[in-house]
């Protein structure tokens, strides 16, 4: 295999590269989705810096394998399509779930790669008609996949409603007075409709000392303070419990103030409506960015395989070519920081996002270590199946991501619905089996 010469590598090869990096596509999630991410509430441009990070450390591993020291500017592009792709693709994993992430970006970029290898770059098949059912039929069983790993949606909505408005009530119930002789109590009718008798207007010098309050990031203590401004009052609210969103919102709105439900879903303008959107539905549209946009950075080695960079060879370009990209990702988001702090350096510098080294540093490396290997054996499928055959025989990476949102973070609940899945699966390893049969050597 030595400086990537096709002919020392056959097909089997291939098969092989294309069935190991599929393991390691569908297992570098799993550090993403742990414990400690989901509780530091880890950037996602921060555990893509971990994958780049560890991509450019490795790569190097294949100069005493043989590989010369060279690069193509090829690997710049790549970068430029997989890294803000697995940024996104972080978040939708984040917000959606692993099993579905990795469903639906899978699905997005085995029709991109058959796309541009069978109809834009002519990679022999022994007939196209074929070759389309195949990848037809893998891009259903992903599908497939991709829906039964979703949660279960609430069935009746009238009981969804009792139960929260029982626990809204429970809730109100802990809500006692400071010792400044603030005393509030919030009392739920039958309608819902929660009320609050208060013996003085809160002011400047009055805290209301509640039992449960919500934050933006995390919940309040004793030694954190929230401050919201309504009608030049401030109310200061000390806590160590979140108070639910609609209990905050009558909390506020009783003082003249506003309310948001941050980090659970966004509102924006398009097109002169607003639309909003939840963080599941927002996960799924970055896996689908996922999908489209850094489902294409194995493109640029078709070109760069003409300039000799096929194989091991293109590993070193395309992982500096990351590293680059991360770099100027890291800049724009400081001058970012800068204009919206109005040039305020130091201020710009801690609005970055941590790193969170002494927490996250094993996480971090296993995801780009797992990563990187996947990345290594891609490039060799590619390199001797094709951009149509070997990177989509790669999304196979499907059935390992379900499995451990199966078994590891209970993400698929219910017999029949796992049944279900399963089912799915075969019919996506069917297609699989079928577009390697129409590969043509």
């Amino acid at each position: 295999m030595s400086h990537g010469d096709p002919e020392k590598c056959g097909e089997a090869c291939g098969y092989a590269a294309a069935f190991l990096a599929a393991v390691c596509f569908g297992s570098f999630g799993v550090p993403v989705k742990s414990e400690v991410v989901s509780r530091l509430d880890v950037d996602p441009l921060v555990m893509q810096s971990y994958k780049s990070a560890m991509g450019f450390l490795t790569c190097w591993i294949i100069i005493p394998m043989g590989q010369p020291l060279r690069f193509t500017t090829w690997g710049i592009l790549s970068g430029l399509f997989w890294v803000p792709g697995g940024v996104a693709g972080i978040y939708g994993i984040r917000t959606a779930g692993l099993a579905v992430a990795l469903g639906t970006w899978s699905s997005l970029i085995v029709l991109t790669s058959f796309a541009w290898g069978i109809f834009i770059f002519e990679e022999h098949v022994k007939s196209k008609s074929g070759a389309c059912c195949a990848c037809g039929t893998l891009i259903a069983g992903l599908i497939g996949m991709s829906i039964f790993s979703r949660p279960r949606t609430k069935k009746d909505p009238e009981s969804a409603r009792d139960e929260e408005r029982t626990k809204m009530q429970a809730a109100t119930e802990s809500i006692v007075a400071d010792e400044d002789g603030v005393r509030k109590r919030i009392h739920s009718s039958k309608d819902s409709k929660m009320e609050m008798r208060k013996e003085e207007p809160l002011t400047e010098s009055k805290v209301v000392t509640c039992k449960r309050v919500a934050t933006k990031k995390a919940p309040l203590t004793k030694a954190k303070t929230g401050v919201v401004k309504s009608n030049n009052e401030i109310v200061s609210a000390q806590s160590s419990l979140p108070l639910p969103p609609l209990e905050m919102e009558y909390l506020l709105d009783r003082q003249g103030g506003s309310f948001q439900h941050d980090n659970k879903s966004l509102t924006m303008t398009l097109f002169a409506q607003q639309v909003t959107l939840t963080k599941r539905q927002m996960g799924l549209l970055a896996c689908m960015f996922n999908g489209l946009w850094g489902g294409t950075s194995m493109i640029p080695l078709h070109f760069a395989a003409a300039e000799g960079y096929g194989g091991p060879s293109y590993v070193i370009s395309f992982c500096c070519g990351s590293m680059l990209v991360t770099i100027a990702l890291w800049i724009m988001r400081f001058l970012f920081e800068l204009y919206r702090l109005e040039g305020a350096l130091g201020k710009a510098y801690h609005a970055l996002p941590s790193f969170h080294t002494r927490q996250m540093w094993l996480q971090g490396c296993l995801s780009g270590v797992l990563w990187s290997v996947g990345n290594f054996f891609a490039i060799i499928s590619v390199t001797h199946l094709g951009q149509g055959v070997g990177y989509s025989f790669t999304q196979a990476s499907m059935l390992v991501g379900g499995l451990w949102g199966i078994f590891r973070f209970k993400e698929i609940e219910g017999v029949d619905r796992i049944l279900k899945w399963f089912l799915s699966a075969c019919i996506a390893l069917t297609g699989i089996m079928w577009l390697s049969y129409e590969h043509a050597s």
